[in-house]
């Protein structure tokens, strides 16, 4: 069997499902960013596509090119503020939604779509103190009175980023300044369209900030940067088969790392490993290199890995399990720290 991760599309819903009902039914949009955080961009668009999602999310143009195959009804929005003449080219011709996040970028981007006889869709970004760019809150009078004039722009959107680690006294602050933003915007003539604030992990947590929509990403795979008291659902299973079964006698050592057993031990020989990702992020990487034991599954029942893996084979203590060479054993993992070569299976 080839190493796979499994992805079981429905803890994907699952956690949607979750995170719609936690926020009154706010329109969620999906992002699939860095591979959809691991789990196959491509993919999981269409799975969202055919099950009603029409505008996903995405950070850079490659990504956007990517999943512009799948659908020209697919909307998608690119969540950096480009602002050179070559990006900003391909981003009108292939009717992707900007982010503007400077008035250099919003001018650039309207004499483009002037030059191409189009209208740019884009979104506002404002920088509120958690973001890597954008307008920032004390120039949002100076921004509309700029966009309100470039006539080839369409503004659908105006965001900014809530972080979920933040108090509840903080988050509200930043909430009412966002707010204050959106009020300068209309008051200016500005129709923004849809505004949205928050992304998994803060609308979880504070679900009053919800606005029009939620941006979900790492959610999709039920990973939160909080403590998940929310009931999401682990999404990706490194899925790989036992090689090899051997019996080693106490005192014997294995391993790259040369574990001495300290007794008989059934050890069962894994193809798989850091180079494919396994352990390389999250909790299991603080379970494995802290004192806590790391752990598998074998037909259903936990199994102990003896030592750390390997580069590409995990060694696995099976003494009190029936098994034999091509039993599948999975293993939790953060998708995104998977291998990219390693395939993606639906299931």
């Amino acid at each position: 069997m080839t190493t796979t991760l499994m992805v079981q599309t429905d803890r994907i819903f699952h956690n949607l499902k979750v995170i719609s009902q936690r926020t009154g039914g706010a329109n969620i949009i999906p992002v699939l960013s860095a591979n959809a955080f691991g789990l196959g961009d491509v993919a999981l668009a269409r799975l969202l596509f055919e099950n009603g999602y029409t505008l996903v999310a995405v950070s850079r143009i490659e990504e956007a090119l990517r999943l512009s195959e799948i659908n020209r009804n697919l909307r998608i929005l690119i969540l950096t503020p480009y602002s050179s003449e070559n990006e900003i080219r391909i981003i009108v011709e292939n009717d992707f939604i900007a982010t503007i996040g400077s008035n250099d970028c919003a001018v650039l981007l309207s004499g483009i779509a002037r030059q191409l006889n189009k209208t740019a869709s884009c979104h506002i970004k404002f920088d509120m103190g958690s973001d890597n760019s954008g307008y920032l809150p004390y120039d949002a009078k100076k921004a509309a009175q700029t966009l309100k004039y470039l006539s080839n722009l369409s503004i659908e959107g105006v965001y900014s980023t809530l972080s979920g680690k933040l108090n509840e006294k903080a988050a509200r602050q930043q909430y009412r300044r966002f707010v204050e933003i959106l009020n300068i915007l209309s008051k200016q003539g500005i129709n923004y369209g849809i505004a949205h604030l928050c992304s998994t992990s803060s609308a979880l947590k504070f679900p009053w900030a919800k606005l029009d929509a939620v941006r979900v990403g790492e959610g999709l795979c039920g990973i939160l940067s909080i403590k998940d008291k929310y009931g999401l659902k682990r999404v990706g299973r490194l899925v790989s088969e036992i090689a090899d079964i051997r019996w080693v006698n106490k005192g014997f050592t294995v391993g790259a790392q040369r574990i001495k057993i300290k007794q008989n031990l059934k050890v069962a020989t894994v193809p798989v490993g850091y180079a494919d990702g396994l352990f390389t992020g999250g909790r299991n990487r603080f379970s494995l290199f802290g004192r806590k034991k790391a752990f598998c599954e074998i037909a259903g029942r936990r199994a102990t890995i003896i030592g750390k893996p390997g580069y590409t084979t995990t060694l696995i203590d099976v003494t009190n399990l029936e098994c034999k060479p091509s039993d599948q054993v999975s293993f939790e993992v953060v998708p995104l720290y998977v291998n990219q070569g390693v395939r993606r299976e639906y299931v």
